[in-house]
């Protein structure tokens, strides 16, 4: 077989497993939209009664709901590719394609949910001497940011290294899997005969 067949045999849907795809789909939507969500539901109450302004909304608790919700939109292309890294098994070639897009958009998610690792909020209605004013706060965690950028830089990597290390067990899978289907091919054959 050529590298092409082997390709086109991996990526072939008889390959896949359903419970992993499932898997991989409820995890990432976990980590990437439900916690969010829930993280700023717990806090939505305490933020509504600040007088800060986040993101250009009317007060803090709007600057949130739009950034949480920012993060769950963008998060949907994660979501659609975990399905098929989970339906394809790790030693796949088919998997590689998909982790290794997974973690660039990852990274791209990162730098714009963190905007760039710098955020700033705006404190209304401060009063010194009798003279209103604003203050502007910054946040910078850019090199949390770098970090983990580069984190989502290895993990393309891990995902060669991921098909290399369990090449042989998703050849024993396979056969495993042939053996199955013979045996019970072999079962269906013999009671009709």
């Amino acid at each position: 077989m050529t590298l092409i067949d082997d390709i086109r045999y991996d990526l072939s849907p008889k390959n896949g497993w359903l419970t992993g795809a499932g898997i991989y789909f409820f995890a990432v939507l976990a980590v990437f939209v439900i916690v969010p969500y829930l993280v700023y539901s717990f806090a939505a109450d305490g933020l509504a009664s600040t007088d800060v302004t986040l993101f250009g909304a009317a007060d803090l608790r709007n600057g949130a709901w739009l950034w949480v919700s920012d993060m769950m939109k963008y998060a949907i292309p994660l979501l659609l590719l975990a399905i098929p890294i989970g339906f394809y098994r790790a030693g796949s070639y088919a998997r590689i394609p998909f982790k290794i897009i997974f973690a660039v958009y990852l990274g791209s998610w990162l730098w714009v949910a963190s905007h760039g690792g710098v955020f700033s909020a705006t404190v209304d209605g401060i009063e010194i001497s009798g003279i209103t004013s604003s203050l502007t706060l910054g946040l910078d965690v850019r090199y949390v940011v770098y970090v983990t950028l580069m984190i989502c830089f290895a993990m393309m990597f891990l995902a060669v290294s991921e098909f290399g290390g369990n090449r042989q067990k998703y050849f024993e899978y396979l056969e495993k899997k042939k053996d199955t289907m013979s045996r019970r091919k072999a079962r269906r054959l013999s009671g009709k005969g």
